[in-house]
Order: C-alpha cells, then sequence, then structure tokens
C-alpha cells in the first residue's frame, strides 16, 4: 500500500485521533511539513491517499506562503483522479480553492466548543453521526461549496462546515482529530494563546473548561467516525 502523504502547516496541528485510526488499519503515513520548507510533490505518484491538516495561513495568501499554490495543485490531482482526500480546517479551505470556490475570511472567529448539525443526514459519510453533537472550532475563514460538493454540517455562525465531493473526498471546517492534550498543547502554543487573549467572549480557561466537558465524547466519536470515513475510502479504492 502506498503512504498517504499528510500536509502539515504547523507542528501542533497534527493528526491526533485519525492518526490512531490509520495506525489501526495499517495505514502507511508521512508527514510533509511545509512549515519547515518540506517540498510538496508535484504529482501522486506512489500517493495512496492526501490529509491536509490546519494552519495558520489562507488560501488567498499564496503570494505570502509558497506552499499554497503547489498544495492546491496535489490536492486537485489526488481529487480527480480518485484518491481518497482529507482535509480539516485550513484543508477544507485548502480542498474547496482547488475544487473551484472562493475561500475567504468571514469578519468574525469560531474558536472554543460549539454545536455541529448534520445537514445530510443519509449521506454515507455522515450515516453514523448523531444529528447535532459538540465539536471543536478554530477558524475566522470560510469558503463557498464547490461545485457538484454535498454539504455535510453547519453551525450557528457558519453554514458551510464540511462537504463531500464525489466519493473520494472529504472536508471538515471544524476540528474533529483533536483529543484532551491537543487543546492543551494549542493553548500552549505562543501564536494560539495571543489570538484567545485577544478574541472577545473566550478565555484559555473556559475552552479548557469546555475540553473537560466534551473532549472525551469527541474523542470517542471521533475514532468511530474515522474510522468509517476511511473504510470506506479504502474500499472505494480497491473497488
Amino acid at each position: 500500500m502506498h503512504p498517504w502523504l499528510v500536509l502539515r502547516h504547523i507542528e501542533h496541528e497534527h493528526l491526533g485521533t485519525l492518526a490512531r485510526v490509520l495506525d489501526s488499519r495499517h495505514i502507511p503515513y508521512k508527514y510533509v511539513d511545509v512549515f519547515r520548507d518540506a517540498a510538496v510533490p508535484a504529482d501522486i505518484t506512489g500517493v495512496g491517499g492526501l490529509i491536509v491538516m490546519g494552519g495558520p495561513q489562507g488560501v488567498y495568501e499564496a503570494d505570502k506562503y509558497s506552499f499554497i499554490r503547489p498544495e492546491l495543485e496535489l490536492i486537485g490531482l489526488a481529487a480527480r483522479a480518485g484518491l481518497p482526500v482529507i482535509g480539516i480546517c485550513l484543508g477544507s479551505q485548502l480542498i474547496a480553492g482547488a475544487l473551484g470556490a472562493r475561500v475567504f475570511p468571514s469578519g468574525m472567529k469560531e474558536i472554543s466548543w460549539y454545536g455541529l448539525r448534520t445537514v445530510a443526514p443519509d449521506d454515507p459519510f455522515t450515516a453514523t453521526l448523531p444529528p447535532a453533537f459538540m465539536g471543536f472550532h478554530w477558524h475566522g475563514d470560510t469558503f463557498d461549496l464547490p461545485a457538484d460538493a454535498v454539504r455535510l454540517f453547519e453551525s450557528d455562525l457558519f453554514a458551510n462546515q464540511g462537504f463531500r465531493w464525489g466519493r473520494n473526498v472529504l472536508a471538515l471546517q471544524f476540528h474533529f482529530e483533536v483529543d484532551r492534550a491537543m487543546v492543551a498543547e494549542w493553548l500552549a502554543d505562543a501564536g494560539c494563546a495571543a489570538e484567545v487573549a485577544t478574541t472577545a467572549g473566550i478565555s484559555a480557561e473556559g475552552i479548557l473548561r469546555d475540553t473537560a466537558a466534551h473532549g472525551e465524547q469527541l474523542e470517542r466519536m471521533s475514532a468511530a467516525y474515522f474510522t468509517e470515513i476511511l473504510r470506506q475510502l479504502t474500499s472505494d479504492q480497491r473497488a
């Protein structure tokens, strides 16, 4: 099996619960740390799948970050070739951009724990989830849906919290991969701490309190969800 590539944009936004699911399904993977100047491959030769992680960058900041355009090209190649592609937060925005949709600053921030709703309950990418659940968020950008995408999730602040494109592409605006240790790790990061301190209505103490209330349930739900998603994606590869 070819290894999956994990495009990582900042060290603390790693695979989290998704790493354990990949390991349990014996799917090899390797990080491509673009923030350390790792080169983004120009094609999908030898690539089993693609996971695109979050980060503080914007899809519209290609002139500032040299890896944005190569990532958009690689994501587009992988998506249209039928390879499994999963994107989280910035990763979902990059998928949207690679598929021709607009990505832009929303003018507001959604940081901490907020409710999510499934809007396509019979879709194979949401069928195992409850109609509403608490999710962890850290973003200010949003996107329009690409053509032919199926919207999967929404929150009170953002209509587009995730979508499916074809049978091989999943984009999640919220952070379904976080566990409780990751939240603490993010809050210890200077950049994240500064953003929390300058965003009205939230605090590190409040985020940690809500993490204690909701984190364990999200970890269980996340593991089950990604197990099912990877089963579907790899089954489609073998079909």
